[in-house]
């Protein structure tokens, strides 16, 4: 959204913006982040996931009436910091729900369509904005910051109707819900299914595990838990830093320094590229199952390595000449940065954390990969557009240059995860599973023999979930 607005002059002109003030109403999106980063993974741990989502919405909500009736710069900064909460409260929660409640084999493709629909609502704030553009006075910028707050709406409709994380449950001891659950979303509602209990006595070893005083202490020291915590904090260091949000924010000085002035028609070029980049990125969720999230994480910072220095070069030959050709082939090169983060980057980037990180530290995982997010959030938008300024053309390779290293740390450390449960997951980093139960695919390939099935009956007859 605030990639459109800065186009409309309604907006700028409002504000009496320059590329300080601009910088400023969009970073304090990220100062919100951050400040939600420093407990809001404690409260979803204590209070559930589904609580941390309707507070989360609630504060949008709030935040979207107050920045569309903004007046000032200082109440329209207030209304980003409350968004910025708000929006980084439900990023913590919502990947740590999904991935806890999703079905084992849908787990990949639902946390990939969880960034998928940021696509969604850029989409819809690239079309508000761009038809908004024609509407005289204040309103032009209020109705899409107004819009923001529909989604929110939508989420406490459907909260009721939600259940609550399984995992979640069993740590509140809350087990027979926990088996309901399972039971609910992956077999129909059958408590009885083979793979529903397999998988309640899995998430109840591994739970029962962490909850010792002293292992969720002794896990962060170990080699293990710091691998999850290093490649999840890269995760978001790289998606941030491979050009994202230089080039999404900065959509308007892009299209410009490109030849592309007009300010209708780059706000229908932001109009396309949004459509564009949700179309890719639903096709890259049905695929980072398949390829996995390294694959998919190499695929993309190749793609978007190699768009930026086609952009930078296009844009020194032709960015202040009247040749249409140049032009169109540097707005075609911005279009194939888009898709190459949308195909990879945006659906794994809240799979990695969600899946790698282990139930006790998940939540606070979260927080931590939010807080490296808003933090690069903070200084990129304060830092690219001035050195969009005074590089131009260089900054584009310079940020080219850095991906290229990024490219290399992600192929030398990052581990591979897909067809794992999260349970199962565990051996891939610890070297150990905390469950003698065995794999889910390997029971549905047959290889293990039938054995487990009894020890489950006993298990589940002793602690009295057969009842």
């Amino acid at each position: 959204m605030m990639g459109g607005m800065n186009i409309l002059p309604q907006y700028t002109e409002y504000f009496h913006l320059s590329t300080a003030t601009k910088s400023l109403n969009t970073a304090t999106f990220y100062i919100g982040g951050c400040m939600a980063c420093c407990f809001w993974g404690w409260l979803t741990d204590k209070y559930g996931r589904r609580w941390g989502l309707f507070w989360a919405a609630v504060i949008t909500i709030v935040a979207a009436v107050i920045q569309a009736l903004s007046i000032h710069v200082a109440m329209f900064c207030a209304a980003r910091v409350l968004i910025g909460f708000g929006t980084t409260a439900s990023v913590i929660t919502g990947p740590a729900y999904l991935a806890e409640t999703l079905p084992w084999n849908q787990r990949a493709w639902g946390l990939a369509l969880f960034d998928d629909f940021y696509y969604v609502g850029a989409l819809v704030a690239a079309g508000t904005t761009y038809g908004s553009f024609k509407i005289a006075g204040t309103w032009s910028w209020r109705l899409p910051s107004l819009v923001q707050g529909l989604w929110g709406v939508a989420c406490i409709l459907l909260l009721p109707w939600m259940p609550e994380s399984p995992r979640w449950l069993v740590d509140q001891g809350r087990g027979r819900e926990a088996l309901a659950v399972l039971a609910y979303v992956n077999a129909n509602g059958d408590m009885r299914n083979d793979l529903v209990r397999l998988q309640f006595r899995q998430i109840c070893d591994t739970i029962g595990y962490e909850r010792d005083p002293m292992s969720t202490w002794e896990m962060l020291r170990n080699r293990g838990a710091r691998k999850r915590l290093i490649i999840t904090a890269t995760c978001a260091l790289f998606s941030m830093l491979t050009g994202n949000i230089f080039v999404s924010y900065n959509i308007g000085k892009i299209l410009t320094r490109a030849g592309v002035t007009n300010a209708h028609t780059q706000l229908l070029v932001n109009v396309g590229l949004s459509a564009w980049t949700l179309v890719v990125s639903l096709c890259g969720s049905f695929y980072t199952d398949r390829m996995g999230v390294k694959s998919a994480a190499l695929l993309s910072t190749g793609g978007l390595t190699v768009a930026l220095f086609i952009i930078g070069i296009l844009t020194r030959q032709y960015g202040e000449s009247d040749y249409r050709p140049g032009i169109y082939a540097t707005v075609a090169g911005i279009f194939f940065f888009s898709t190459s983060f949308g195909f990879g980057w945006i659906p794994i980037l809240f799979l990695i954390p969600a899946e790698m990180l282990f139930f006790r530290i998940r939540a606070t995982g979260m927080s931590m990969f939010s807080l490296v997010i808003c933090a690069t959030g903070i200084w990129s938008n304060f830092a690219f557009p001035v050195a969009l300024e005074r590089l131009g053309w260089k900054l584009y390779l310079i940020n080219g240059g850095w991906n290229i290293l990024f490219f290399a740390f992600i192929a030398w450390y990052w581990v591979e995860i897909k067809g794992k449960t999260i349970e199962e997951i565990d051996a891939l980093f610890d070297g150990v599973k905390h469950s003698n139960m065995p794999d889910v695919e390997a029971v549905l390939l047959g290889i293990v023999n039938d054995d487990w099935k009894a020890r489950i009956a006993t298990w589940m007859k002793r602690f009295g979930y057969d009842r």
